[in-house]
């Protein structure tokens, strides 16, 4: 009976997939082996500047090459803990309490579900790239709030060159957006006011990774 309902489970899953296939949605994975795939935050304050980084960046893309509007979505998740300023001292601060308490909630996830509009930029046999403007929501200190940003996307179809770099079609996503701390309960620690005087009151974020496409 174990085996009975496993093979109906297996044959429901490749029908879901092979109808994706038929619509031109393909599933893209952003983890990267080398860890090339960036996420780069940046904050701007009188009395001092911060730009930090993190290339560990898991989750997938769902994206139609054919038709950016249909079924597009995309869930990418950072670790707190591997947030890098260049500074040690000042990485584990924040990932204490007073700031994004990395121990309580220690993951960051963007899910982007929703394509506003799309426009196609440049297009030739093997590639295409748009820009597109997509909703969805932050996870970030226990808080979720609604996103809304613009990404250009450059589909590649697999051949020797894109090889070199990930298996599959690609898709290169280039994107950015604000991050006020006030939305997502931070406010550093108790009595100090940094932010406002060293760290911003807005977080500048900006996205650039590769993906590569999964055969189902």
């Amino acid at each position: 009976m174990k085996k009975f309902y496993a093979s109906i489970f297996l044959m429901t899953l490749i029908a879901f997939y092979s109808s994706l296939s038929a619509a031109g949605i393909q599933r893209f994975n952003v983890d990267d082996p080398a860890g090339r795939n960036t996420v780069t935050f940046k904050s701007e304050a009188p009395l001092e500047d911060i730009v930090g980084t993190t290339n560990k960046i898991s989750g997938h893309i769902m994206f139609n090459p054919d038709n950016p509007g249909e079924g597009g979505f995309a869930e990418l998740t950072v670790p707190v803990s591997s947030l890098n300023t260049g500074i040690p001292l000042r990485d584990e601060h924040l990932q204490s309490a007073g700031w994004l308490d990395a121990g309580a909630y220690p993951e960051i996830k963007l899910k982007l579900n929703k394509v506003v509009d799309s426009r196609i930029l440049k297009e030739t046999d093997s590639s295409k790239t748009f820009t597109v403007n997509v909703s969805g929501e932050l996870s970030l200190h226990g808080v979720s709030k609604p996103v809304k940003m613009e990404a250009r996307l450059s589909y590649l179809v697999e051949n020797e060159k894109t090889k070199t770099r990930l298996p599959g079609n690609l898709l290169a996503v280039r994107t950015g957006f604000d991050v006020r701390l006030s939305d997502h309960n931070i406010t550093g620690p108790e009595g100090m006011e940094i932010i406002g005087a060293k760290v911003g009151e807005v977080i500048r974020i900006e996205v650039s990774l590769v993906a590569g496409s999964v055969n189902p």
